[in-house]
């Protein structure tokens, strides 16, 4: 065991002296010949997009090969029989369990929060295990059926790419979160062979900025990203689509109705993946279990129609191009919403935007058979309100209604629905946000305590609290002391505050340096003077368990320096103190955690 432990130890202490070794090189280089911050900062995309880039390649074939494995030769020896299917997404969440009880954030559910999380909280900072972790129990969960999609975990792939080339480069954490964004946009750009989407899923999802510093390297990145993909397995089409002209007016004013379906939908899907995933959570059985549970469930829903399984392109062309009955389109949204919030809700590793596409597609083909005698063409209707139904449903639910409207657009490579795809997607985010302003990522970050609705500083001010930044030590004095002593306390000692405390060390009141200028002007008044008389009574005090955002807006009640803090707000019992200025460093330390890297986080 030893000896063992002493191996490792030696190959990391190479691997390390390697990395220094390559750092040094690097940076000698960019010196030498005088390269610049900015187009350091391009080269290093280039790197991130073509490493997003094979990334989303191996991801993509290696989903192939567990469908080969599971569809392709398990179901086959089970003689394809239909009832049999079930047996296939359970085993998936069968094998995914124990990686997903070791690795939970790395490898269960929907990434795409953690990865907001990271660049929002953390500067960035994603395990490069999650490559490895991520490909694997996402392939394994959409190799054998689950109803998941593939953008969420190529994502969090392309992520922790970039943050491991920003770890092993040791920048900044204002370029780490560049960086991240570099990776996300090269991964979803390769995935969906559409580099603008991957562009403003990254920016307008993951970072929230559209800055002109940000914007050029994640395009740099996602072009390299879609140039690599696009060599190694060729410029496809997600979706092959009629030539729609869905110009006229009439197609413009059914986009109304079909936005305001889609936007219900929307909120229909994220409560049942919400209610899913308090269901299993609430479940008293493994973690490991609960995978293969919903996975058999999903396969269950497949026994009588598969089209849940996975993500059924073919499902989706067949709606594009008006082949489904309207009867059978709107069974089938509902079915794929619920595979989905099992698959998911149980713990499956995948994404949303797949299902999203797929829901959204067939609930406006839907729209669109209600909606075809407007039409002289019998099938412009359902087709092109299926195009529209992608985008108007899938913005709400992941908060992008720019990223949404592009990657419809490139998927499908047509600009003929422009218009009424506008004017869908802007009625569907509308109903959305009458019964919630997040979305399905933000939502998840807001229950973990990080509202980025409300903005990234109050979510840092959020998630910590007063006992985090809280001092134990603090003046107090008798109520009754003599005023002269107070004086003597203020200018013959360091008290900048006096807390007057009475029996069992309840807060009565405070004292600060500005109280005492009244009484300075006139010291005939002194002998009768107590500390009780010049301090301020009842002071607004805070309690150790409430966040430094209720705390600073506490501050605004009154134009102090610092706050008592009390035990309960019953008994006021003082225990410390909090300052202003101890409340902005913290925030700004949570805000840049790091300025270089720990080089042990890379290996």
């Amino acid at each position: 065991m030893k000896i063992l432990q002493r191996r490792e130890g030696l190959v990391k202490e190479r691997l390390q002296a390697f990395s220094d070794a390559a750092r040094a090189g690097i940076y000698r280089f960019l010196e030498r010949y005088r390269i610049g911050d900015q187009v350091f900062h391009l080269l290093m995309a280039v790197v991130i997009g073509a490493l997003s880039g094979l990334g989303g390649v191996v991801f993509i074939e290696t989903i192939h090969f567990f469908e080969g494995i599971f569809f392709g030769q398990l179901f086959q020896s089970m003689g394809r029989r239909s009832e049999l299917v079930f047996l296939i997404p359970m085993l998936g969440g069968l094998l995914i369990g124990p990686v997903i009880r070791r690795f939970p954030k790395e490898a269960k559910g929907d990434g795409v929060p953690y990865a907001m999380e990271s660049i929002a909280l953390h500067g960035g900072i994603i395990s490069p295990r999650t490559v490895a972790i991520r490909t694997v129990t996402a392939a394994i969960t959409q190799g054998s059926g689950g109803s998941v999609g593939r953008e969420a975990p190529i994502a969090q792939i392309g992520a922790a790419i970039g943050s491991a080339v920003g770890q092993f480069m040791k920048v900044s954490a204002g370029r780490m979160r560049s960086f991240v964004a570099c990776g996300a946009a090269g991964g979803i750009a390769a995935v969906f062979n559409a580099p603008i989407g991957g562009v403003f899923f990254s920016m307008e999802v993951l970072l929230g900025d559209f800055s002109a510093a940000t914007f050029a390297p994640v395009v740099v990145s996602s072009v390299v990203s879609t140039i690599v993909m696009r060599e190694l397995l060729g410029d496809v089409l997600v979706f092959e689509v009629p030539r729609y002209m869905l110009t006229s007016g009439r197609a413009v004013l059914i986009s109304v109705p079909l936005g305001i379906v889609c936007g219900l939908a929307a909120v229909l899907f994220m409560r049942a993946l919400e209610s899913s995933e308090k269901a299993f959570s609430s479940i008293r059985l493994p973690v490991w279990v609960k995978p293969a549970i919903g996975g058999a469930m999903t396969g269950f829903i497949a026994v009588f129609y598969p089209h849940v399984l996975g993500t059924d392109v073919t499902t989706v062309d067949e709606a594009v191009w008006g082949y489904i009955p309207w009867f059978l389109l709107l069974l089938i949204a509902y079915l794929k919403i619920l595979a989905t919030s099992l698959s998911l809700g149980s713990g499956g590793s995948g994404g949303v935007l797949g299902p999203c596409v797929f829901i959204g597609a067939v609930t406006g083909a839907f729209v669109g058979s209600a909606a075809a005698p407007l039409f002289p063409n019998p099938y412009a209707a359902p087709g092109g309100c299926a195009l529209i139904g992608m985008a108007a449903f899938t913005g709400p639910v992941i908060g992008g209604p720019i990223t949404a409207i592009l990657i419809v657009f490139e998927m499908a490579g047509t600009y003929k629905i422009i218009l009424p795809l506008l004017v869908a997607v802007v009625t569907a985010m509308g109903v959305a946000y009458q019964f919630s302003r997040h979305s399905l990522y933000t939502g998840k970050l807001s229950k973990m305590g990080v509202d980025l609705v409300a903005g990234r500083e109050e979510s840092v001010l959020r998630r910590l609290q007063v006992r985090d930044v809280m001092r134990n030590e603090f003046d107090s004095i008798d109520p009754a002391a003599p005023f002269c002593r107070v004086i003597s306390e203020f200018f013959g000692g360091k008290a900048d505050h006096l807390y007057l405390a009475g029996e069992g060390g309840a807060l009565q009141g405070v004292i600060a340096l500005s109280d005492l200028r009244p009484y300075l002007k006139d010291q005939g008044a002194w002998p009768g003077l107590t500390a009780g008389d010049v301090a301020t009574p009842d002071p607004v005090a805070v309690m150790p368990s409430e966040s430094l955002l209720d705390a600073l807006n506490k501050f605004a009640y009154r134009n102090a320096a610092q706050l008592p803090v009390v035990a309960d707000p019953h008994d006021r019992k003082l225990i410390g103190v909090i300052r202003r200025g101890d409340i902005l460093n913290a925030y700004q330390k949570s805000l840049s955690p790091f300025q270089e890297v720990n080089p042990k986080l890379f290996w």
